[in-house]
């Protein structure tokens, strides 16, 4: 097909589809014949000596955290799903963007971005004019829970139920769809970060005190939900408040499981409510559907069978489950029939809401 004498192809090569995920611990930008364009963490550094002066963005900044001098601020513009830092977050999305275009050497992208349900009108807003700013020429919001459905490859058009539970670095995102709608949408702000901080917590409790990046870091590699998988102690540098001053300790997996199970019972909690609340002719079908499980999060160690034995449904996780909202966004934005099913008439989040609002069970937890 060709337009305009143009091929299509090109157009669309030219002017392509993107999706984002802006997420609070990541934002992962993608395009549907490119695949992912730009994954960095959501984290932004300013000067506050020097009028605020953005010194670094994504993963720069990150590593920043917690080893530079107090001028410096090292900001996390999203907290727990919403935006807590508008400026950082304008930034943010706006320096992202414009890498990822400079990579595909585009211009002018449609954009759908992936939100949590508990997303305000004035967050919707502060995104759209960063993209803007970027040099989209259109922004589409859709919620984290139906992007990562699609992203996941579930047939969200047919009658049966597709469930999804998006663990992100600040909200986990529960959805129950059927017919390209939603029909049971449920948000708690347990993610990631939560269980970071847990972490944390335990340690301090024990007069040992850790950075963020070290409480992550004993998650991705001690973490586990259920049964402990008999792996060594890690070895870590932090405070002891007993000496006064720096030391290492070993770590035992035990104590990090212990660490992690509230949020992972809080998680459990959602999943149970949103199968409660779905009609129950939908929801006997989840033992063949199952549900599948989305976002960092889902990567933790037996997580899928944590939650299966909670729930008494099939759980397993999504290929790539970091990448599932932003290809899943990307997919909707480059099918027009999904997306006016998905999102009919929408250009804002609280419009597509009020447009299926006679259909939709919503619920947001803090």
């Amino acid at each position: 097909m060709r337009g305009f004498g143009v091929p299509i192809a090109v157009i669309h090569s030219l002017f392509p589809d993107v999706g984002i995920d802006l997420g609070t611990a990541n934002t992962v930008i993608y395009e549907r014949q490119s695949g992912v364009l730009l994954s960095e963490p959501s984290v932004v550094a300013f000067d506050a000596r020097r009028g605020n002066r953005v010194v670094a963005v994504g993963a720069a900044a990150r590593a920043m955290e917690g080893k530079v001098p107090d001028r410096i601020r090292v900001v996390h513009p999203l907290h727990a799903g919403t935006i807590s830092d508008f400026r950082a977050a304008h930034t943010l999305v706006t320096t992202l963007l414009e890498r990822a275009l400079n990579l595909k050497g585009t211009l002018h992208p449609r954009v759908i971005i992936g939100v949590p349900g508990c997303a305000t009108d004035i967050e919707c807003k502060a995104v759209e004019e960063a993209v803007a700013q970027a040099g989209a020429r259109k922004t589409v919001f859709v919620p984290q829970a139906v992007a990562a459905a699609v992203g996941a490859g579930l047939e969200v058009s047919q009658a049966h139920p597709s469930m999804v539970v998006d663990i992100g670095g600040g909200t986990t995102e529960v959805g129950m769809l059927a017919l390209s709608g939603v029909v049971v949408l449920h948000s708690i702000k347990v993610g990631g970060e939560s269980m970071d901080r847990a972490i944390t917590a335990r340690l301090r409790s024990d007069h040992f005190h850790i950075g963020s990046l070290t409480a992550e870091r004993l998650k991705i590699q001690l973490g586990y939900a259920g049964r402990a998988l008999g792996r060594e102690p890690l070895r870590v540098s932090g405070m002891d408040q007993v000496a006064a001053g720096p030391a290492g300790r070993s770590i035992p997996e035990e104590m990090v499981g212990e660490a992690l199970l509230e949020s992972l019972e809080a998680i459990a909690r959602s999943v149970r409510f949103v199968i409660e609340a779905t009609p129950p002719d939908l929801a006997a079908d989840l033992l063949e559907t199952g549900i599948i499980l989305t976002g960092g999060g889902a990567l933790l160690p037996g997580l899928a069978g944590f939650l299966g034995e909670r729930t008494r449904v099939p759980c397993s996780v999504a290929g790539e489950p970091l990448l599932c909202v932003a290809r899943g966004a990307g997919e909707i934005l480059a099918t027009p029939s999904l997306l006016e099913r998905v999102a009919p008439q929408a250009d804002r989040l609280t419009r597509w809401y009020r447009s299926i609002r006679l259909g939709v069970k919503e619920s947001y937890s803090p």
